[in-house]
């Protein structure tokens, strides 16, 4: 069998002999092959707290793709902290008729503090940037952290290192700001290899901060949690959207391909702003969560700390004509909950 996977899609091609033992054989012209897909995708489900909402089986789910309702053919539990809260009644893992207890899967965090002169904002960095070490300190010892900055261009200050005080140490507000300290060692999972420094380097804007940011993950396997500190995504022009289609189009492509999640913690001190509308766009389209910081940041980071401690891995099986770009819509049958799933609507832009 052969798999490959492109942006939650996943097409194994099964040899025609490969056939299922308890079913009767089909014929099959010699030298043809049956092509079955899935579309498999990260679903965060929590309660109104953020606490990870366990427990959930195939029946739980209902899921559909451009309106049309599909079959969700497994779903399994995904720990990744040893600070996953208890299991609730009901099988951690279901896969068919088996289940499973998974150990908890090391995490890949990137953190991004996107910097501005603007003294609404930069109140943001000042009251955000004990918040961001003290979340660095909270990781597991098999987590591995990545810091870069954003102002006029995209800095990595530290490729992925299991070094997480050394990491903390850099957020305080001057260094997030002049960036001069020596970064840790980096880890044997490392973004040396595929980070494009002359493309950071040109990065004038947030959108392509993070498609640099996105590309640079892709090699790299499984999902990543990608922690924005911004202040906001997009231009403000009347008459125009918020968001430029041919950069941000880019972006999502590269975070999708990346199995990348954005949860963007809103450090503009204000209660509402227009760039806001972007940081709240690109959480929703990649499976994360949108958080204002200027009243209780450290609430703020109490959610998300708890939000990216599991997630599900659900195996659907799509229509025979999905299309390239899709809207997947999750729902689960129990009451006030929250769903975080990531979009495939990139090449609709």
């Amino acid at each position: 069998m052969g798999c490959r996977s492109l942006t939650g899609l996943v097409s194994c091609v099964v040899l025609a002999a490969a056939g299922a033992a308890a079913q009767e054989p089909v014929p099959v012209p010699f030298g043809a092959v049956v092509e079955v897909s899935r579309i498999l995708t990260e679903v965060r489900v929590v309660d109104r707290s953020g606490e990870p909402v366990q427990g959930l089986t195939v029946d739980d789910f209902q899921v559909s793709v451009d309106g049309q309702p599909l079959t969700v053919e497994s779903v399994a539990w995904v720990p990744t902290s040893g600070e996953a809260p208890v299991q609730l009644p009901g099988p951690p893992t279901t896969v068919g008729a088996e289940t499973t207890a998974p150990p908890a899967e090391p995490r890949l965090i990137v953190v991004v503090f996107q910097t501005d002169i603007n003294l609404y904002r930069l109140k943001g960095v000042v009251r955000m940037a004990p918040e961001a070490a003290d979340f660095v300190r909270s990781l597991g010892p098999d987590d591995l952290v990545a810091l870069f900055a954003f102002e006029s261009h995209l800095e990595m200050r530290s490729d992925f290192t299991s070094e997480h005080e050394a990491v903390a140490s850099m957020l305080n507000t001057k260094e997030i700001l002049n960036g001069r300290m020596e970064p840790p060692p980096r880890a044997s999972t490392s973004l040396a290899g595929s980070f494009d420094a002359e493309k950071a380097r040109k990065a004038a804007t947030l959108t392509r901060a993070l498609e640099v940011i996105g590309r640079s993950l892709i090699p790299i396997p499984g999902p990543k949690t990608v922690v924005l500190f911004g202040w906001g995504l997009g231009r403000y022009n009347v008459g125009h959207p918020i968001i430029q289609k041919h950069s941000y189009g880019e972006a999502i492509a590269m975070l999708a391909a990346a199995r990348a999640s954005v949860f963007s913690l809103d450090i503009t001190t204000a209660d509402y702003h227009t760039l806001e509308l972007g940081l709240r766009r690109i959480s929703h389209d990649t499976g994360g969560l949108y958080i204002k910081t200027n009243r209780f940041p450290g609430t703020a980071i109490d959610k998300l700390t708890r939000m990216i401690t599991s997630y599900y891995e659900l195996s659907i099986i799509p229509p025979p004509d999905l299309a390239e770009a899709y809207e997947i819509k999750v729902k689960v049958r129990r009451p006030a909950t929250e769903v975080y799933v990531r979009q495939n609507t990139f090449a609709r832009w």
